[in-house]
């Protein structure tokens, strides 16, 4: 696995935008939103399963594994945004770095759809 994940982030395109997400979600996530906000378990379980997913998704499964991990990484990120809305923490400056993870699940969702659509026309 490690080889290959070398080879994805030396040749691939949107690869690597999965594997950086899966890192997010993995590690930066459940670090920063329970030093903020308190452990909450349903949050942190599905955040670390979304990271390990993504990761293990990118370097094995197929196309359409990870368009449907790229959508589950598109609406867990767009629940984050509301969470912080609801609970206010969006007012603190440094909770605008999670606009950051709505915007690569965006383009990455993007992108793997239309490699898996492309990939059924031909």
């Amino acid at each position: 696995m490690l080889r290959k994940l070398r080879v994805i982030l030396k040749y691939y395109d949107s690869e690597p935008m999965e594997i950086l997400l899966g890192i997010v979600w993995l590690l930066f996530f459940p670090a920063i939103w329970t030093s903020q906000f308190g452990f909450q378990t349903m949050l942190i379980t599905i955040s670390l399963l979304l990271g390990i997913s993504l990761i293990k998704g990118t370097c094995i499964e197929s196309l359409r594994a990870r368009k449907t991990l790229a959508y589950g990484s598109f609406l867990f990120s767009i629940v984050i945004i509301v969470l912080l809305f609801l609970n206010k923490g969006i007012l603190n400056s440094g909770n605008w770095f999670w606009l950051m993870p709505v915007l690569m699940s965006t383009i990455n969702l993007m992108t793997v759809t239309s490699q898996y659509y492309r990939k059924q026309k031909s």
